[in-house]
């Protein structure tokens, strides 16, 4: 039923012993990683019929805890040395319940601790799992209307704690522990108690910060103006970025634009390339059909007897023509790429790895070899066209049975 509360006594007992806690109540397997409740006798100590309260928080296997605990004063059997104590304890892992019923439900488990296990001011027992305790009455309530922690965000322990003089009736204590859950974001512990003698002992250690009402409030008011000014800090470098990113949005927009313009010139460009292009190919296409009329005009010459140096400079001439046409005119005019544009401090979603812009070398090697092929191949054409035209003029001219001539 109650998965992150937990309830646990504990105290000190003397040899063998020594401090020990138990829980009561919650996960055990989580119980044996949160740190002890006992406390540094070098820095604060009990004092006969005093009371400390306290708040502190803790990160155990990564959830985040807040204690509420109770100590007062017990002397240990066969034992008198000073600062000896039972204690409860109220944790809660990353929700935590309404103070005014977490710190009644703590008294009323520490009276019965006391009162079960305490005799003339002695402790009964000799070890914490002794201890004769009952669950609260209507404990289970805590478990209702639980709030997630927002307060202290930082649990990071900073081997720093506060002790607070101060007035610890129910109210009072109420109003400043929740207050303390901002200041646990700068202590791992904050103590209060109404003792005199714990607080000017405390003073002379000098181990502990400690302060009465008004330096805890004003240990207050120093957090939340720190807040504040973080706060400021951060909404004026979001305010920065949200104008480096306006004027960065300006300046790619208008890199784009004009990109897009360029480009836009290149393909006009290249759309009258492509258009000359064709008209070049009716051209050539033309070209080759008056060259092959002309050739067969040479024919019709020589069978009318005409004289053959008359023919042969005939189609000399026009084949230097044609040849001349075909070399200037048998290239493509050659395209202008399209340029793109580059945005600098742009976060990419994808990283892509170089290599895959890189050109495949395999297929530029055979592109190249393709098109030297083809030139080849282009060669050779037009040379056995020659020889055919060749041919074909010498069974024209040189057949004696056609035409008779001596040399």
């Amino acid at each position: 039923m109650i998965q992150n509360i937990y309830l646990l006594a504990f105290g000190t007992f003397g040899n063998p012993y020594g401090f020990r806690q138990t829980f009561f109540l919650g996960n055990q397997n989580i119980a044996k990683s949160i740190r002890t409740f006992d406390l540094n006798t070098n820095a604060i100590k009990l004092f006969e019929n005093s009371i400390l309260y306290s708040i502190r928080k803790e990160s155990v296997n990564g959830l985040n805890t807040i204690a509420y605990s109770k100590y007062s004063f017990a002397k240990e059997k066969n034992s008198d040395r000073g600062g000896t104590f039972v204690g409860a304890s109220i944790l809660f892992t990353n929700e935590i319940a309404e103070d005014n019923l977490t710190i009644t439900k703590l008294n009323e488990f520490h009276e019965t601790l006391v009162s079960r296990n305490i005799s003339d001011k002695t402790i009964m027992v000799n070890h914490s799992d002794d201890f004769q305790v009952d669950l609260p009455k209507d404990f289970d309530k805590l478990n209702f209307n639980l709030k997630r922690i927002s307060e202290p965000y930082n649990f990071r322990l900073s081997n720093s704690n506060l002790v607070v003089y101060s007035h610890i009736d129910e109210n009072t204590l109420q109003q400043n522990l929740k207050k303390s859950l901002e200041l646990l974001n700068n202590f791992d512990t904050i103590f209060f108690t109404d003792n005199k003698e714990i607080v000017d002992f405390t003073l002379a250690k000098n181990l502990y910060r400690t302060t009465d009402e008004n330096g805890f409030e004003n240990e207050i008011q120093i957090t939340r103006e720190e807040k504040k000014k973080l706060r400021q800090l951060l909404i004026k470098d979001f305010e920065k970025e949200i104008s480096e990113l306006e004027e960065n949005k300006k300046a790619s927009i208008i890199k784009l634009k004009e990109n897009i313009q360029r480009n836009s010139e290149i393909h006009q460009q290249n759309g009258k390339k492509i258009e000359e292009s064709r008209k070049q190919v009716t051209t050539i296409e033309n070209k080759y059909m008056a060259f092959s009329k002309k050739i067969k005009e040479a024919v019709n010459y020589l069978n009318s007897d005409k004289k053959i140096e008359e023919v042969k400079s005939f189609y000399d001439e026009n084949k230097r023509e044609f040849l001349n046409f075909i070399n200037e005119n048998s290239e493509p005019k050659s395209l202008s790429g399209l340029s793109s544009t580059q945005f600098k401090n742009v976060p990419s979603a994808h990283h892509l790895d170089a290599a895959f812009y890189q050109p495949d070398e395999d297929f530029q090697r055979k592109e190249r070899t393709k098109k030297k092929s083809f030139k080849i191949y282009e060669f050779l054409s037009f040379t056995f066209f020659f020889f055919w035209i060749l041919t074909l003029l010498y069974f024209l001219l040189f057949d004696t049975k056609i035409i008779p001539f001596q040399f």
